[in-house]
């Protein structure tokens, strides 16, 4: 059973999950990063049809390429990396899409404004 939890939701709103979707379709879909739908909806495993996720707010996302590493990430960014790895966590791997933190200034490379 799942908790219905309060929820400021971002600028897309709420989306009901459908059968057949997983964490990574519904960031793909939704342009949101992993760590930032499980953190804004408190998901300890992906929760089933017909259950409400709350989209968290536009950030800056990166999808990580093959070699990349979190400090040649912030490097290339400017982004804090302390910051960084909160949000991420310490394990990155190739098409993984990760928050770069806020939204305002579009970073060029590779990040997309979601």
């Amino acid at each position: 059973m799942f908790l219905l939890q309060d929820c400021v939701p971002g600028p897309f709103g709420w989306y009901v999950v459908r059968d057949g979707d997983t964490l990574a379709s519904v960031c793909a879909a939704q342009g949101a990063a992993y760590a930032s739908l499980i953190a804004v909806n408190r998901l300890q495993k992906f929760p089933p049809p017909g259950s409400l996720l709350c989209l968290p707010p536009r950030e800056r996302v990166y999808t990580v390429r093959p070699g990349d590493t979190a400090e040649s990430i912030c490097a290339r960014f400017s982004a804090d990396r302390a910051e960084f790895l909160r949000r991420n966590g310490p394990v990155l791997y190739p098409t993984q899409r990760v928050c770069l933190g806020g939204a305002e200034g579009e970073a060029s490379g590779g990040t997309e404004r979601v």
